[in-house]
């Protein structure tokens, strides 16, 4: 009988108590908690990081993605040309000015600045004439017309083998090409350079002085 209420006390004893349960629960739920929120602020973050990269890409693709300014040659027209031929010295000059508007469209959201934009006028690959475009600014989608008036004077023609041959044939190839170096500020965040050039190859009629046509190609440089 001893024993028995001996090893029942030990037992009471042993077994933890109401107040004892009540405590450990109360340590436990913290734990719990703080577990819940840890887990509820990393799906947060993850959640913000993977839309903020959402909107990278899509302004990347949209607002912020770089397109090449279009330069395009709005009129060519042959203002003056005059050939003048000594038999006596057996020499030809050649005074001619052609004027030529070039348009820069800006397809961009963001502005585009040029710089030190030249037009140039060669004749059989020799250089025979240049103008400067100066500098400026093409605001977002906007676009602008550069007029030149390239002037050569007193050009010693039949100093060029190819001279000869055009004569035969009436016609006088020049050509006019146009340069625009620049660059776009996407943002203020970084910078895109380019230079936009454009080629045009002239054929002017000599018997009437008149130009006959031409033809204008693209091309830009990252």
């Amino acid at each position: 009988m001893g024993e028995a209420e001996s090893f029942s006390r030990n037992a009471m004893s042993s077994s933890p108590s109401a107040a004892e349960l009540k405590a450990q629960q109360q340590q436990q739920r913290p734990t719990s908690k703080r577990s819940r929120r840890f887990r509820i602020c990393c799906g947060a973050t993850v959640t913000l990081v993977l839309a903020l990269v959402l909107v990278i890409v899509v302004l990347s693709q949209t607002l912020f993605k770089f397109r090449d300014p279009e330069v395009s040659i709005v009129s060519v027209k042959l203002e003056t040309i005059h050939l003048v031929v000594d038999v006596i010295t057996l020499s030809a000059t050649l005074n001619l000015s052609v004027a030529t508007d070039v348009r820069v469209a800006n397809p961009n959201h963001y502005d585009f600045k040029y710089i030190n934009s030249t037009v140039v006028m060669s004749y059989h690959g020799q250089l025979i004439g240049d103008i400067a475009l100066g500098a400026g600014e093409i605001r977002a989608e906007k676009s602008v017309d550069l007029p030149a008036v390239v002037t050569v004077e007193a050009l010693k023609i039949l100093e060029n083998p190819d001279v000869l041959s055009d004569l035969e044939t009436g016609i006088a190839p020049l050509n006019l090409t146009s340069t625009i170096p620049g660059r776009v500020n996407v943002a203020g965040i970084y910078k895109h350079h380019v230079v936009a050039t454009i080629g045009c190859n002239l054929e002017i009629w000599i018997n009437n002085q008149t130009l006959k046509d031409y033809q204008c190609m693209q091309h830009v440089k990252l």
